[in-house]
C-alpha cells in the first residue's frame, strides 16, 4: 500500500455535478470541477481518514492506487476540514 510522504496527502474525490441545484442536466463544458473529498491515505494526526475536505482547484495529481483513483496532494492545498458540531 502507498504511504504519504511528510506533507502529502490521497483523497477520494467526490463525484463531479452533472445536474444543476435545479434539476438541469448540464453538458460536458458546464460540468464543475471538484473541489471537496474525504481523506483516503493519511499519515497526519490532523488530518484522519475520512475526514471531508475542500482543496484548491489545480492541486495535486490523479493516481491509480489498487482499482481507484486517488488525488494526492500537499496538505497546504487544503482550504478547510469539515467539523460536526
Amino acid at each position: 500500500m502507498w504511504s504519504p510522504q511528510h506533507g502529502t496527502i490521497f483523497i477520494r474525490k467526490a463525484a463531479e455535478k452533472t445536474v444543476s441545484d435545479g434539476g438541469i442536466v448540464l453538458p460536458n463544458a458546464q460540468v464543475e470541477l471538484t473541489l471537496e473529498g474525504e481523506i483516503a491515505i493519511s499519515n497526519s494526526p490532523d488530518y484522519p481518514v475520512g475526514s471531508k475536505v475542500l482543496f484548491s482547484k489545480f492541486s495535486g495529481s490523479d493516481v491509480k492506487v489498487g482499482s481507484e483513483v486517488l488525488l494526492i496532494i500537499r496538505i497546504e492545498d487544503i482550504l478547510a476540514v469539515w467539523r460536526e458540531e
